[in-house]
């Protein structure tokens, strides 16, 4: 189970899954029952605990407990278990707020596999690999897409480590397939790109076709979502182009006109555009009136009239920033996340677009309004997606006539050095990842889980886009290549 939602090929199974875990979880064993200190069963209980919960199960914290001596210290051979400690450390990332024995497996865990890396020089290329690859992204915050290239590729140079070879040829030939599928959709985007001439257009905005399809495969990658994939491809393109025109080419004067004419949606609003504002207003009306034509054949206009909403409002935050920039404002973290940052951290407009081009059935109208209004899973995504863009580009930004980040409100807020305002600002990403562990592992579910999956996968996208290792990979593009390369290049080899 745990191999078939790593290798990509879960949506294959997904009621499968949950009658397997569903029998594991009726069982009522505690998940260390049998625990006697050897490696193996420590690594399943920490697999069993991750595998219920992020299911959804209600699942007992005493088994990690069990691994602290009588001095409230974790028992000292632990650190020597690579592949135990491994498990903890992926268990421990879905934790809630409040589960302190989780946080405190959670910091035993990193720091031992990194003193492992460091200090073992008898570990296997296989372990050190698995080692450095989940200390970059553990499995709960990363991309499926991603992770199941990478488990593909390295099951394949360890592949008695994988026992079901059958699986892993399936998953092979599967990701393969998908990959075509992928590729034609990228094809069309190419030709829709170039048939506006979009490129020149647009020369003051980072051209980002490839990218800002990825950034949507990331969210949703199954061949079921295809239409669904090339629309919103297109809105996110939109979306870069529309933050570049605010950001580094219009004048506030120019973008004001420009969201005024937005808030319309109307082609008669164009003569009364400026120029330089007019080809941004076009692209706007073409691919709203595609997405709007796509909704009526299935049925799901109510999804358009949300996403125009989201884009209208996302208009107005880069106006906010725009005016912030030319006044020479720094607000509060709370103003600045409330304004402009949950929005412009793109998840309601994103997530709330991913649907179009789906069935009217997928998700409702009350679905929308809950996770706008009421879901801490929603805001807590929203939120994730804009500090962490911030924490990775704050200093490029501060080079530039810039609208201030939050790591700028932070340090004028509480008159702290840039250092602390990042820690400041990193606890609130863990505070949020919480929130989101919380409202996704819950039963019953308040949301749909392929609208949950929606906006936990753009919450993990964040950690492909933007990190401590390269900062900004959406700006600099170039170092995205790797990736683009082996999901839309490169073949897994049979």
């Amino acid at each position: 189970m745990h191999a078939v939602q790593r290798l990509g090929v879960g949506y294959h199974f997904e009621a499968e899954i949950e009658e397997a875990l569903e029998k594991v979880h009726d069982m009522g064993e505690d998940l260390f029952t049998n625990f006697d200190g050897r490696g193996t069963d420590l690594y399943h209980a920490a697999l069993r605990f991750r595998l219920l919960r992020q299911q959804g199960f209600p699942v007992s914290l005493d088994g990690f407990r069990k691994l602290k001596n009588s001095e409230g210290r974790f028992k000292e051979w632990l650190s020597r278990d690579e592949q135990g400690l491994l498990s903890l450390y992926e268990a421990a990332h879905i934790a809630f707020h409040g589960e302190d024995i989780l946080d405190e497996t959670l910091n035993f865990a990193t720091k031992n596999l990194k003193s492992i890396l460091l200090t073992n020089k008898n570990i296997s290329n296989a372990v050190q690999r698995q080692i450095d690859f989940a200390l970059f992204v553990p499995a709960w915050k990363c991309v499926p897409r991603s992770l199941a290239r990478h488990s593909l590729d390295f099951y394949s140079d360890q592949g008695a480590l994988l026992q079901n070879q059958k699986l892993l040829t399936f998953a092979k030939l599967d990701f393969n397939m998908v990959q075509s599928i992928h590729k034609q959709e990228l094809r069309e985007l190419s030709e829709w790109w170039k048939s506006i001439d979009g490129a020149t257009n647009f020369p003051y905005a980072r051209d980002r076709l490839v990218e800002c399809y990825f950034w949507i495969l990331c969210i949703y990658f199954e061949p079921e979502y295809s239409v669904a994939r090339v629309l919103n491809a297109k809105i996110y393109i939109v979306l870069t182009t529309l933050n570049d025109t605010c950001d580094n080419f219009g004048t506030y004067e120019e973008v004001q006109a420009l969201v005024k004419a937005i808030e319309r949606l109307d082609a008669r609003a164009l003569d009364e555009l400026p120029d330089r504002m007019k080809n941004m207003y076009r692209l706007t009306l073409n691919v709203y009136d595609e997405i709007e034509e796509e909704a009526g054949k299935k049925g799901s206009t109510f999804i358009v009239e949300y996403a125009k909403e989201e884009y209208k409002k996302l208009a107005r935050a880069y106006l906010k920033k725009n005016g912030w920039c030319t006044e020479g404002q720094v607000p509060t973290v709370e103003e600045y996340l409330i304004e402009s940052g949950y929005v412009t951290g793109g998840m309601p407009i994103v997530c709330g677009s991913a649907f179009v081009g789906m069935r009217a059935d997928i998700v409702t109208r009350e679905d929308f309004e809950w996770a706008n209004n009421e879901s801490k899973m929603f805001r807590s995504g929203s939120a994730i997606c804009r500090i962490q863009n911030d924490i990775f580009t704050y200093k490029f930004e501060e080079k530039r006539n810039h609208a201030p980040s939050s790591v700028q409100c932070c340090m004028k807020q509480y008159g702290i050095s840039d250092k602390e305002a990042v820690e400041f600002l990193l606890n609130e990403l863990s505070n949020s990842w919480k929130n989101i562990a919380r409202e996704y592992c819950q039963k019953p579910t308040l949301l749909p889980t392929v609208f949950k999956d929606r906006v936990i996968n753009y919450a993990r996208s964040m950690n492909l886009f933007y990190d401590n290792r390269n900062g900004d990979r959406y700006t600099n593009s170039h170092l995205l290549k790797e990736h683009l390369t082996a999901l839309f290049i490169d073949p897994v080899p049979l």
